[in-house]
């Protein structure tokens, strides 16, 4: 067995890589607030982190049995004894469930954790940089929490509590993600404007919602301003924060699900988050993987073989920014095989980043005709159109053009309809009222009664109904 003190030097080795300019004490003794006696810690870990002086208290007790209830509720004890800010025990044998259950739902606003030593030293590394383009963010995970690298539609990375799954914290409404907002957009290039624009577009949606600012962070770690908003819907489980955080090039955002039990920890996490996090720049070199690429270019392939390889080239380029070549890989591409769709869906990314407005709505047009009664082809193309130079007017004559090629196709009006619906609805309730209603009536002829557009559709009709009616002379 390992000998105690070797264990607890090895813990304090892991905060010290942590925690490299705080002052850590390893056996202090501190004055108890409530109990007016001097408490012993393992490992006491003080730092200015912003304001405020930061403490975290550590339990590497040598235990020859698994941390239980009873262990953790003495612990809790001796963190509020001490006005600790964090509490973490590190066990050498492991730890009951309910242990960690007691540690994690406590109500007090102290961060509370409970794991092993080989965790404690993948836990200290967990760390992730989600990157957009160029610009990227060094993110840590708060206590108890990991970050899931994995990209999701609308989110770079997500963040929840350690031992669960991505699908299990949704379920539970507790996680973060992480979005940026690049300030490339003219019109929307401050976080003020950014604040303005999303408050538009939610009350739009959903004039019942709630917003207020609650606060920033002090002591951010490169002295960016922070910012964090809290939003409560009536179909919202528990309210949604979002912490901004303004740096040069790029807002960084990361938005918090928290039931309203666990509010007040959660937003120290996330508080905690976007004090920590720094921006980076994301440099690419895809040369050698490209040069590999065509050189398997120059042997004998088949048709759909030279395709694969060619897009996977025009992906390099693109990652690199080198927008010109990549187009070029891609119409190559699809000279082979025309009608593969994540080819032109890349394709129309690429062109969009050259600025080329009528190869946009060309390429636009040939992706819709791919699989025109499939919702997910209007979306890809819907979701382009705010990074582009095109008008509302241009998005709904898409629209229009291929409503007027498969006239007598239900699926295809529907699904027109209600994308013509969606544009309109943020400069036409009443005009988008009267696509919705149609899209519904054609949905009707072909899809079944409990099919999700239908929901998708009453949420619509009841929205702009709302909005219709603030907009009634009184």
């Amino acid at each position: 067995m390992t000998d105690w003190k070797d264990y607890e030097r090895e813990i304090e080795r892991e905060f010290r890589e942590a925690y490299p300019f705080a002052r850590i004490t390893p056996n202090a003794k501190v004055l108890g607030k409530f109990s007016k006696i001097k408490r012993e810690i393992d490992l006491l870990i003080e730092e200015q982190a912003s304001d405020f002086g930061f403490r975290i208290v550590v339990d590497a007790k040598h235990r020859g049995r698994k941390i239980d209830v009873s262990d953790v509720e003495a612990f809790i004890g001796l963190t509020r004894d001490v006005e600790a800010h964090v509490g973490m025990m590190v066990t050498l044998e492991g730890y009951t469930p309910a242990a960690v259950s007691r540690a994690y739902y406590d109500d007090t606003d102290i961060f509370l954790d409970v794991l092993s030593l080989d965790e404690l030293k993948v836990f200290q590394g967990h760390a992730a940089i989600p990157y957009k383009g160029k610009y990227g963010a060094n993110v840590l995970a708060p206590f108890g929490w990991v970050i899931d690298a994995t990209r999701r539609e609308h989110m770079m990375a997500s963040l929840y509590q350690r031992g669960l799954t991505f699908e299990e914290a949704l379920r539970s409404n507790e996680w973060m993600y992480i979005q940026f907002w690049t300030k490339k957009n003219e019109e929307v290039n401050t976080l003020d404007k950014l604040l303005e624009f999303q408050k538009s577009y939610i009350l739009r949606g959903s004039p019942d919602a709630e917003i207020r600012i609650v606060d920033g962070t002090s002591g951010q770690k490169v002295g960016a301003k922070t910012l964090i908003r809290r939003l409560q819907k009536k179909t919202y489980s528990g309210p949604e924060y979002t912490g901004f955080v303004d740096f040069e090039d790029f807002i960084f955002m990361c938005v918090l699900h928290t039931p309203e039990e666990m509010e007040r920890k959660n937003l120290r996490k996330l508080r905690s988050l976007l004090r920590e996090v720094f921006p980076m720049t994301v440099t690419r070199n895809n040369t050698r993987v490209i040069q590999a690429a065509e050189e398997k270019l120059k042997g004998s392939l088949s048709d759909a073989e030279r395709a694969s390889l060619l897009s996977q080239i025009g992906w390099w380029y693109r990652d690199m920014e080198q927008f010109q070549q990549a187009r070029k890989s891609l119409e190559a591409s699809l000279a082979f095989v025309p009608n593969d769709y994540e080819t032109v869906k890349q394709l129309l990314a690429t062109i969009i980043n050259l600025g080329d407005k009528p190869a946009t709505l060309e390429v636009m047009n040939r992706l819709l005709r791919l699989d025109p009664h499939n919702p997910t082809v209007f979306t890809d193309c819907f979701r382009y159109s705010p990074d582009t130079d095109l008008t509302y007017s241009d998005v709904i004559g898409l629209f229009e053009t291929l409503k007027a090629d498969y006239p007598d196709d239900e699926l295809v009006l529907a699904n027109c309809d209600f994308y013509i619906g969606n544009v309109l609805s943020s400069t036409d309730p009443k005009a988008a009222r009267e696509r919705f209603v149609s899209a519904q009536r054609r949905f009707r002829k072909v899809l079944p009664r409990d099919h999700q557009v239908f929901a998708a559709l009453r949420s619509g009709l009841q929205q702009l109904s709302a909005l219709l009616k603030k907009a009634e002379p009184s």
